[in-house]
């Protein structure tokens, strides 16, 4: 396991992203004054959704860099 593959694997960018983007979504939600309720789920599924996303991405840019260090251990 090379260095960027532990930096990746210690920051929580799934759920920092997911948080950010539920914040926002609340705002406009309450800007807009939609129902609490609407805003919640609306939230929720966001966040669910971003995050999962965003680890998707750090997933794949972790086996983008995989490769590289079994050259180097082989």
């Amino acid at each position: 396991m090379n260095a960027s593959e532990i930096i990746l694997d210690q920051r929580p960018w799934g759920r920092a992203c997911g948080l950010l983007i539920c914040s926002a979504v609340m705002l406009i939600g309450i800007a807009r004054q939609v129902a609490p309720a609407e805003i919640v789920l609306r939230s929720f599924t966001s966040a669910i959704i971003s995050a999962m996303c965003v680890r998707g991405l750090v997933l794949v840019l972790q086996g983008m860099a995989e490769p590289e260090s079994d050259e180097d251990t082989g």
